[in-house]
């Protein structure tokens, strides 16, 4: 019988039960806890019949409770199906039907959006539910039957007593949302056995410890910042989140609980070293610094090899299929972090529009194997079809859409991906090039490219700009900045200024770049 999760949780619980397993702020969760915790709430969860294959809707922010009501529904064979805290009541309207969720998990607001009004917008007067269980003080629950608070929720029906359910290789273990470029959600139906496999192979290829502590900047309502959490809690090891990014009390964070590993894109990378006084941190703890979901510029590489004496790892990932091809400073130094090789439990493929394999020095559709990619795109065949592809040894190969240049030695490099090229006039524009670019502007913190129509070039380049404290960035002075990097052509014909790049699951949110509060 393969290996479970839960069979590294117990034996983490028996063996260093004090352990802090995951931090977030000040609130801790220990191995033991963890154990305890998951057994009340899918006991309370099973008590309302949930069970195998249920789907159990999560809309909160990274907290302890998120990761226990998580792990509740897998416990009990449920699937968790986790959903950005900052949906509004008509995301949700699409996002609960499409998920069949029998039951809600949430939390007052993020941010600015109130998460108990947008579900009560639709529940129970457009959507039923078994229940709507609320992490909030009971005056702002909803007086109707469905709605619940946590405490009298596990305390009605819950147990220390749960069985622990035994999933096949092929089990969902969740549904991983995501959003299609049309706002349609992509449900991804994540397998259990892979995803772990998964996991722990790349946690040993990093060589992560059980007396390791990491810092994540990307939230556990992605696939991407939960995974790669998991990777260091199959060591035993501990975890920490933030309830959303701040890069001051990111950088005190690894200071006081002498954080080894730390995970960040390109963009949280750029705001922590444009942080006043970033010198005078000591980050002296760090080994690792692990990359993923933006392109990585080398500029900002070199600063965590050379200037930190960090390892960079950047790899490839997606939702889709856990890690793909990674870039390490330990043995690829000297090159650009764009340029990729598969990892010895991974496969890769650079095809052509009729899936045919490309020559080298060629650019193509990267095609990986893992044994995570998904099994399917849950109630959309159509889509799984097009882009989960089997081969005689029945392995599931994804289409991932990233543009790579097939190089030597088996090495691919990164030119960005299909559905952000930026048609300008007779020219096509990687956006993550230009991105790229900007990052190594001194005076900006964080950047965003898009593309907006135009009358005459068809497409003109958008250029999103976070800038470094009061200072002011314009397009002149970019131009002169290109000049000599870029082409010509790739200069943004457009700069908006803003006071935040939204980068909540810690690279860019496109689909709030351009609501009020960032202009």
């Amino acid at each position: 019988m393969s290996e479970k999760f839960f069979d590294y949780y117990a034996k983490y619980a028996q063996e260093t039960p004090d352990k802090v397993l995951l931090r977030i702020d000040d609130n801790e969760l220990t191995y033991a806890q963890f154990m305890e915790k998951t057994a009340v709430l899918g006991s309370a969860m099973k008590k309302i019949g949930i069970g195998e294959d249920d789907k159990v809707g999560i809309c909160m922010p990274n907290s302890i409770e998120w990761f226990v009501v998580y792990w509740s529904a897998v416990r009990i064979g449920a699937q968790p199906v986790p959903m950005d805290p900052q949906s509004g009541s008509l995301e949700l309207s699409k996002l609960i039907p499409a998920t069949t969720s029998k039951v809600m998990f949430i939390t007052e607001k993020y941010r600015n959006n109130n998460i108990i009004a947008a579900i009560s917008a639709l529940v129970p007067s457009q959507i039923t539910l078994e229940r709507v269980v609320c992490f909030a003080d009971n005056d702002l629950i909803p007086n109707d039957d469905c709605y619940i608070s946590a405490e009298d929720f596990m305390a009605q029906y819950g147990s220390s007593e749960c069985d622990i359910y035994e999933p096949e290789y092929l089990h969902t273990l969740s549904l991983a949302c995501t959003s299609g470029s049309t706002g349609i959600p992509k449900l991804l139906s994540v397998p259990s056995g892979g995803f772990l496999s998964t996991q722990k192979d790349m946690g040993d290829y990093l060589e992560f410890r059980s007396d390791d502590v990491m810092m994540l900047g990307m939230t556990l309502y992605h696939q991407g910042g939960f995974g790669m959490g998991q990777q260091m809690v199959l060591k035993g090891g501990t975890v920490m989140y933030q309830p959303q990014f701040n890069p001051v009390t990111f950088l005190e964070t690894i200071q006081k609980y002498k954080v080894s590993i730390i995970q960040l894109t390109a963009t949280l990378a750029k705001v922590l070293l444009s942080t006043p006084d970033f010198d005078k941190y000591d980050l002296s703890s760090v080994r690792i610094s692990y990359w993923a979901g933006e392109v990585l510029p080398k500029e900002i590489a070199d600063i965590f090899v050379e200037k930190l004496g960090i390892r960079v790892v950047n790899v490839i990932g997606s939702s889709e299929t856990c890690t793909m091809v990674v870039w390490d400073s330990a043995i690829d130094n000297g090159t650009d972090p764009s340029d990729f090789k598969k990892l010895s439990f991974t496969d890769i493929r650079v095809i052509d529009e009729n899936k045919n394999d490309v020559a080298e020095g060629e650019t193509g559709e990267l095609l990986v194997y893992t044994d995570g990619v998904i099994t399917e795109y849950f109630g959309n065949p159509e889509l799984s079809a097009e882009k989960i592809l089997t081969d005689d040894q029945g392995r599931r190969w994804f289409c991932t859409g990233d543009l790579v240049n097939k190089l030597p030695g088996g090495i691919v490099r990164f030119a960005g991906r299909s559905k952000r090229i930026i048609k300008r006039g007779g020219n096509l524009v990687h956006a993550e090039e230009v991105e790229a670019c900007l990052l190594t502007h001194p005076k900006i913190a964080a950047a965003a490219v898009t593309d907006e129509p135009h009358p005459v070039i068809g497409q003109q380049i958008v250029a999103y700009i976070q800038p470094k404290g009061e200072e002011k960035v314009t397009r002149g002075e970019l131009a002169r900045y290109f000049d000599g990097k870029l082409s010509a052509y790739k200069v943004p014909d457009k700069v908006v200024l803003v006071e935040e790049i939204p980068k909540d699951i810690g690279k860019i949110q496109f689909k709030y770049l351009r609501k009020k509060e960032y202009k």
